[in-house]
């Protein structure tokens, strides 16, 4: 049976890690993509935030591999993804009929986020050059690049606050955001102390909350969605398929200062957000 005692048998050897964690990947059953409604300006703030964690998760990997050009290519997927939600959501809030308080308010937020998100991806882009030139990350502009990125989703985060109130998301599709959301946040800061020599770390704000702690609201979060789901036969199968996983990278996670397979931890954290999101199929 394989196991992690198995994986950190051989530790030395990353290419032995990426290969059969591709295996293990590649068995895993493909689901259908996150069916929540794609217009929705919640699910395009959540979507923005989840893949602004992707951009700097990607950045420590990429660091950390020599500016390897698969994780290049996962930070310039999360900025056009984020670019490709943020376009049309100051449209959305332009055009949609709100009350002119609420209106006001989620204009200012929105100001504040796109101005966050400007500042935050010209800060990726030096980081990313940086390690491009001289095959190492600056760790002043490393530190500069974490706290842009905290602040562009604490703005976000606020807007999607904002809006909530008057969109009213249910139970199952808020509960469903947040636990992806919180994994994301569990994974960046999994990468950013697992990838660097100096422990550099990924915090600030709400982002002051440690790694195990994230592991047991992830934890009770999945739980409450699968009392949420009870008579949903897909998203029973989703949120198995999540729970396996998840079962598999666990210990890394609460043992976070031990066991360093930050691969593995960030291929099946993937898995389980999508798998988590498309419990709101249907």
């Amino acid at each position: 049976m394989l196991t992690f005692s198995s994986f950190f048998k051989h530790k030395s050897d990353n290419r032995f890690i990426a290969a059969l964690a591709t295996l293990l990947f590649l068995a895993l059953p493909a689901h259908a993509e996150d069916a929540t409604d794609n217009d929705s300006s919640l699910e395009q703030i959540h979507q923005v935030i989840v893949n602004s964690y992707y951009s700097v998760n990607g950045f420590y990997n990429f660091s950390a591999n020599q500016a390897d050009k698969d994780q290049k290519a996962v930070i310039d997927d999360a900025i056009k993804a984020i670019d490709d939600y943020m376009a049309p959501l100051s449209d959305k809030l332009d055009n949609d009929p709100l009350s002119e308080q609420f209106a006001t308010a989620a204009s200012a937020q929105f100001a504040t986020a796109a101005e966050n998100w400007k500042t935050y991806k010209n800060i990726l882009k030096q980081n990313v050059a940086e390690v491009v030139n001289t095959g190492y990350p600056d760790l002043r502009l490393a530190g500069d690049m974490a706290d842009s990125n905290i602040a562009f989703n604490g703005s976000m985060q606020a807007l999607y606050n904002n809006l909530r109130e008057k969109e009213k998301p249910s139970e199952l599709t808020e509960t469903s955001r947040s636990a992806a959301r919180t994994l994301a946040l569990m994974m960046t800061k999994y990468s950013a102390r697992t990838t660097s020599t100096v422990s550099q770390v990924y915090s600030g704000g709400d982002a002051e909350i440690t790694i195990d702690a994230l592991a047991s609201q992830f934890e009770a979060l999945v739980g409450k969605l699968t009392s949420l789901t009870t008579d949903n036969a897909t998203a029973i199968d989703l949120l198995d398929s999540a729970k396996t996983k998840w079962e598999f990278i666990k210990k890394s996670y609460v043992n976070y200062n031990e066991n360093r397979v930050n691969f593995i931890v960030n291929l099946y954290s993937k898995k389980i957000i999508s798998d988590i999101e498309s419990t709101t199929q249907g």
